[in-house]
């Protein structure tokens, strides 16, 4: 459970970073900015769980 929760937390953080981060784009700027957010958070994120002892 806590892996999942980890996962979901870095996504959203990644995607908030990447929304704020294309802000001056626009809102098509914005839009790709957080989806690449997103991703860096995802590979982040299983990165951690990679890392995390097997519950």
């Amino acid at each position: 459970m806590l892996k999942l929760l980890v996962l979901y937390v870095t996504t959203i953080v990644g995607a908030a970073i990447g929304w704020k981060c294309g802000t001056p784009g626009g809102l098509m700027g914005s839009y790709l900015a957080a989806v690449f957010g997103a991703s860096v958070g995802l590979y982040i994120g299983r990165r951690i769980q990679r890392n995390m002892s097997n519950d």
